[in-house]
């Protein structure tokens, strides 16, 4: 009876050990238990270390946009505990509202730290911020685990990282073409205040390329807004970036135009003058080669996304027989079209011109341009339109996201310049 006993104790105690480990780690040195890793929870490890801290709801967006894949509760929890688990909760008093948020612990971090350059083709991932001089690595902003330096999590802080997380889930989601490590899409989010007015609220990189959030909830006055304007076309470092401005905590508009706040950020860059040079602050970050964006935060995720999308992966002909089909299929403007084609000529402006039958029962054509929305240098482009195409046809189209169902642009030259949200 004994030995049997002993037996079933034995197997009991045979080690189970997953599929795909390339490391394990030991949080007590003397202790039996060992938390198993494969390549993609090692991955995810270093990502979180460079997030500082995170929700469980951004730990498994982090997971999706490295693999493309759901995190299991299972091996999640296996991860939390005391501090020499991998990871830990902070104290109560550091929730927002029922969100509670973890850490990587130093103890842990260490470990992780030294291993993962061990691991093949791991370390090549990471050489997107770890280099010498960059703004953005472990070594240059002291990222080593831990819960140091960190008193308060802030809610615009905390808003976002949630953002940016999302942003590159759904670009693993709708990126078809590119496997999540081909994307390697990794953060940064400023802390060191030697670094603060180096860097904005966040840093996303997709293969490689730089983009750039700074997120406003509605309580900076518009000086200040300017303020962080200069610096972009001030120094050479920014040039030729692209940088989203988000607002948020901004009442929904009744008419459900562009906020006030928004449309008054872009009138200033347009009209206050920058200093003495004579030149209004959007016209000195056109010097720099600066693409701003200005978003709703209702608009955000999914402008931000199709943004990234059109740099890294759209294909522009493959788009424009897609709006062509829908063109003809769908009824997306208040009048009968005849035909569509597509716009060969590459200098031309236009990505398609549309036959349609007018009030008066004559045949007109559109021609229809593809703009982004929230980009601030729409309001010049459509001055631009209008003096250049307003005798040569009745109207232009200008064609915006599918996805703007709020904030509509409220458009000047109206009776010329027809909104069409549908790309």
């Amino acid at each position: 009876m004994n030995a049997k006993r002993k037996q079933r104790k034995s197997k009991e105690k045979i080690e189970q050990i997953p599929k795909d480990v390339v490391a394990y780690y030991l949080p007590s040195p003397n202790g039996a238990k060992k938390i198993y890793f494969t390549r993609d929870t090692i991955l995810l490890m270093y990502h979180l270390i460079r997030l500082r801290y995170f929700s469980r709801e951004m730990i498994l967006d982090q997971y999706y946009i490295l693999t493309g894949k759901e995190l299991n509760n299972r091996t999640l929890y296996s991860f939390i505990g005391n501090s020499r688990m991998p990871l830990s909760h902070f104290e109560d008093n550091y929730r927002i509202g029922k969100t509670k948020f973890l850490y990587v612990p130093k103890y842990f971090a260490d470990w992780l730290l030294d291993i993962i350059h061990e691991i093949p083709g791991l370390t090549e991932l990471t050489k997107v911020t770890e280099f010498k001089g960059s703004h953005y690595s472990l070594k240059t902003n002291k990222m080593i685990g831990g819960k140091d330096g960190i008193r308060k999590i802030h809610l615009h802080d905390y808003h976002t990282r949630r953002l940016a997380l999302k942003i590159g889930r759904r670009i693993v989601e709708q990126c078809t073409d590119l496997s999540p490590r081909e994307l390697n899409i990794t953060y940064f989010f400023p802390f060191n205040r030697k670094l603060i007015s180096l860097v904005p609220d966040a840093v996303i990189f997709v293969r490689g390329q730089r983009y750039l959030i700074e997120y406003d909830r509605n309580t900076e006055p518009h000086f200040k807004l300017l303020g962080k304007i200069m610096g972009y076309f001030q120094m050479k470092y920014y040039r030729g970036d692209t940088i989203f401005f988000v607002f948020d905590n901004i009442s929904e508009p009744k008419d459900n135009r562009l906020h006030v706040r928004i449309v008054n950020f872009i009138d200033n860059l347009y009209t206050v003058p920058f200093g003495d040079s004579g030149f209004s602050y959007y016209e000195k970050t056109q010097e720099n080669n600066v693409t701003l964006f200005a978003l709703p935060e209702v608009n955000a995720l999914s402008q931000i996304t199709e943004a990234i999308m059109h740099d890294i992966v759209i294909d522009e002909r493959q788009e424009n027989e897609r709006l062509l089909e829908k063109c003809m299929t769908e009824r997306i403007m208040p009048y009968d079209i005849v035909s569509a084609e597509l716009v060969e000529e590459p200098d031309s402006p236009f990505s398609l011109i549309l036959t349609y039958i007018d009030d008066y029962f004559d045949k007109e054509k559109m021609p229809l341009v593809k703009l982004n929305y929230g980009d601030v240098s729409n309001p010049d482009y459509f001055e631009k339109l209008y003096e250049r195409y307003k005798d040569d046809y009745a109207m232009v189209g200008l064609v915006f996201s599918s996805e703007i169902t709020k904030q509509y642009y409220n458009m000047p030259h109206n009776y010329f310049l027809m909104s069409l949200y549908i790309r």
